[in-house]
């Protein structure tokens, strides 16, 4: 069935061809206006915003390249000198505070070889435990093996930790 041939299409098609000439020419300039309204607000509009949008965002991610650009030089010069003076702490005591940092502490810390720590927590939050992971996994640290229980407390955990610097 075409939708052309409709009884009420039909209807409405009558109903304009007995208007008279001038409703019909505003009519049809009133459906032109709605028609460019609808244009605008469902495709320019929206198009217009979007191009803008990545514009700004284009902006933002230069001035961030040229900051990271202009201050390359400098991290590199401070990540030389910080590294040395964290290789003058030992692995225990550089474990010890960072947790401190995160407001845990360990209840116990025991090397493992040269290059590794055996780290005991007891009652814990376990958000506070994870983020210190996290942290030590930017400081360099690797996690060879870890165990956590639950506690009967909400959210606080026993942890044991092998780390590896």
């Amino acid at each position: 069935m075409n939708i052309l041939n409709h009884p009420q299409i039909e209807q409405l098609k009558q109903r304009y061809q007995q208007l008279e000439k001038r409703d019909r020419l505003a009519l049809n300039g009133l459906s032109a206006f709605l028609g460019l309204m609808l244009l605008y607000f469902m495709v320019w509009s929206p198009a217009n915003s979007y191009v803008e949008d990545s514009r700004q965002n284009y902006q933002r991610q230069a001035e961030l390249l040229n900051y990271l650009r202009a201050s390359e030089g400098k991290a590199r010069q401070s990540t030389g000198n910080s590294s040395a003076a964290v290789s003058g702490q030992s692995l225990l005591s550089r474990l010890s505070s960072s947790a401190g940092r995160f407001n845990i502490k360990p209840n116990r810390l025991q090397p493992e070889g040269t290059d590794g720590v055996s780290v005991w927590f007891s009652e814990v939050g376990f958000n506070d435990l994870i983020r210190w992971l996290e942290n030590l996994g930017n400081e360099g640290f690797t996690v060879k093996q870890i165990s956590i229980d639950r506690e009967e407390a909400s959210g606080l955990v026993n942890a044991r930790i092998i780390l590896r610097s």
